[in-house]
């Protein structure tokens, strides 16, 4: 009986000593931050160009299917740039790739756009 009491004592223990330095340290040593000075620096070439390539890309945002394709856009490149902030190369040449797969995909879908697709 007082080895399982110890045994309990000791996981409680640990437990609590687990959670209080998780509470303490606030998860800031596994995080990985951005300075405020990095908001100023230059993207990373492949983002510069995709958004390039989609400020000249003509969407219809009355249809959904258009709107839904510049929004994921839109949300791929910001969450690339925070990436490329924070040096994440392959999250960023992931969420860059994912970008310009939807960014394609509407151009040959539709022939107003801009002839650079190609060139991606």
């Amino acid at each position: 009986m007082m080895k399982v009491l110890n045994w309990l004592v000791s996981g409680v223990l640990i437990s609590l000593l687990i959670v209080l330095a998780g509470v303490l340290t606030n998860n800031m040593a596994y995080v990985s931050k951005a300075n405020a000075d990095d908001s100023n620096k230059a993207h990373h070439a492949s983002i510069v160009k995709i958004e390039r390539i989609l400020a000249q890309t003509e969407f219809d945002v009355s249809q959904k299917r258009d709107l839904l394709r510049k929004t994921r856009i839109e949300f791929y490149l910001a969450e690339a740039k925070q990436a490329d902030l924070r040096n994440w190369t392959f999250k960023r040449d992931d969420l860059i790739g994912r970008a310009k797969n939807i960014l394609v995909h509407h151009q040959t879908q539709f022939t107003f756009t801009t002839t650079e697709f190609a060139s991606i």
